[in-house]
């Protein structure tokens, strides 16, 4: 687990020993340890086109931007195949006044990919500080601070090579969100390249990062070529000579799993189990590696603000009521992981001993008979996604056998479907993915009584005292404990019930080599290799 250092001052950390708080740089963990190759191109798949590169532009996330995004600007830190952090354009982040101030230490002769204000510029502090005051300037300032986990008040140059983040309030979570492939925000342009072509209406199209490759042809709609960036600080891990981002629309099972299994994509992903579950029927003909998107996971909701879900009894008869491995199996296709807390299984945040009611019919009819009356019918809520419908009409289904009704209310994919109805409070009950899944004290911080988020209206002292411990926790054993307690909290008062991990399988044929299991929203196809 990362060691996070704390101290009200920076001499006495800097004075510290360098190997207690440098990040060391672990093993790739690629399926069967080959030996890189050198050279070729891989065509692999992306389900929508990228939006763009200036996050201005295009304030948001997204599978197929991810993969593009992190070959072509790369991060400060990133995740291994183990989860554990190492550095990429930094090399150590230090915490000071209680974690309110973060130095990271830039590694030193990284340079940008060319780019026409000039060909060779160096990557300093400066680039950073560029980044964020133009972020933080726009309109959408709130919406990329969220994404850090706590209120960024300034970005400051402390020398050519460190650069300073200051918080309005501590941020432990800080080195984790750095290393998140899912987080969009850190990926930064040249300094000399933003001043000059950020005015410019194209800029969104235009990059100039420091990562591994750069951006040969972008073709709206049909995908993104990128090319080595023959600048980059380690040219022994840019295996490709090229990789296109073929956008293939649709369901897994149609024309992405068509161009794979005829050959056409080298690589494609599976975030619903459709494709994964076609690829295990051929045996070994492909590699396969099945993981988690690392930031979500999905969950059935309880709004305590509607009658009788304000009752513990209620929401835990109703839990027990449904069998979620089951969900698994049937819509899942035994792809996704089961989700009995927060954090995954491998995570060095995953508690022993937490599980939230289990499957088990006669507890569910013995709680709403001590409960003592009549069950309204319930509305349950989904998204407009067939996966997520199918899940709520097997809930519909179990909760029937322990006599209790139910409505399903199916809304649209954004916010205008059903989010602001949750915001509203109009939703007993609602199914949706829940997360950033980054670090403990980031997230579900929102169930405290008071918080203004807390959508599920859910007023417990016993949650509202296990989240004062998280926030109150200093180094990650203390963290850890308070968050575990926490999750227990969270299993007895049954405001939401989490059921699997948001799956994410990357398959690949033979000819492929560096596949590793996923576990976050960088499924890495920059790192992946031909073989011979």
């Amino acid at each position: 687990m990362p060691t996070i250092t704390q101290s009200m001052g920076f001499k006495a950390l800097l004075a510290g020993s360098a190997a207690a708080i440098a990040l060391a740089v672990a093993a790739t963990g690629a399926v069967g340890q080959e030996q890189p190759v050198k050279g070729g191109k891989l065509t692999v798949h992306i389900n929508r086109d990228i939006g763009g590169f200036d996050h201005i532009k295009v304030p948001q996330g997204g599978m197929g931007r991810f993969q593009v995004l992190n070959a072509v600007h790369d991060k400060l830190f990133e995740k291994d195949a183990d989860g554990k952090i190492v550095p990429k354009l930094a090399v150590k982040a230090t915490a000071a006044d209680d974690f309110k101030r973060w130095r990271v230490e830039l590694r030193k002769g990284v340079k940008f990919a060319p780019h026409a204000a000039n060909p060779a510029e160096e990557l300093t502090s400066q680039a950073y500080v560029h980044h964020w005051n133009r972020l933080l300037g726009s309109s959408l300032a709130g919406r990329f601070r969220a994404q850090l986990g706590s209120n960024l008040q300034k970005v400051v140059a402390i020398d050519k090579h460190t650069v300073e983040f200051q918080f309005g309030e501590p941020n432990l979570a800080f080195r984790d969100v750095m290393a998140d492939g899912g987080i969009y925000v850190w990926f930064t342009n040249a300094p000399s390249f933003a001043r000059k072509f950020q005015e410019d209406p194209n800029y969104n199209r235009m990059s100039a990062g420091a990562g591994p490759y750069m951006v040969k042809e972008w073709v709206p709609g049909k995908g993104v070529t990128l090319v080595k960036n023959p600048n980059y600080w380690d040219p022994g891990s840019q295996h490709l000579d090229e990789i296109f981002y073929r956008i293939t629309t649709g369901p897994e099972t149609a024309a992405a799993w068509n161009a794979f299994a005829a050959g056409d994509l080298d690589v494609m992903w599976s975030l619903n189990g459709s494709g994964l579950a076609r690829a295990r029927k051929e045996g070994d003909k492909f590699n396969i590696a099945n993981g988690t998107r690392g930031q979500l996971h999905f969950s059935i909701n309880f709004q305590a603000s509607h009658a009788p879900l304000e009752d513990v009894r209620v929401r835990r008869a109703l839990s027990h009521a449904i069998d979620r491995k089951a969900i698994i199996r049937i819509v899942g296709r035994n792809s996704p992981i089961f989700a009995d807390q927060s954090f995954p299984p491998g995570s060095p945040w995953h508690c022993e001993g937490i599980a939230y009611p289990e499957f088990n019919v006669e507890k569910a009819k013995a709680l709403l008979a001590d409960f003592g009356k009549p069950v309204p019918k319930i509305e349950i809520w989904t998204l407009n996604i067939p996966s997520f419908r199918k899940t709520i009409e097997i809930i519909q289904a179990m909760w029937k056998k322990v006599g209790v009704e139910s409505e399903i209310k199916v809304g649209g994919r954004g916010p205008t479907g059903v989010v602001f109805k949750i915001v509203k409070g109009e939703t007993p009950a609602w199914m949706n993915p829940r997360g950033p899944l980054i670090h403990p004290t980031v997230f579900n911080m929102d169930l405290h009584s008071k918080h203004k988020n807390n959508i599920w209206r859910v007023n417990s002292p016993k949650l509202d005292a296990a989240i004062a411990k998280v926030k109150a926790a200093r180094g990650d054993a203390e963290v850890k404990a308070a968050h575990c307690a926490f999750e227990k909290a969270k299993t007895e008062v049954v405001a939401y019930m989490p059921f699997q991990y948001a799956p994410a399988a990357m398959m690949a044929q033979k000819h492929v080599g560096g596949v590793r299991t996923p576990n976050d929203a960088n499924l890495g196809y920059h790192r992946l290799w031909r073989k011979k």
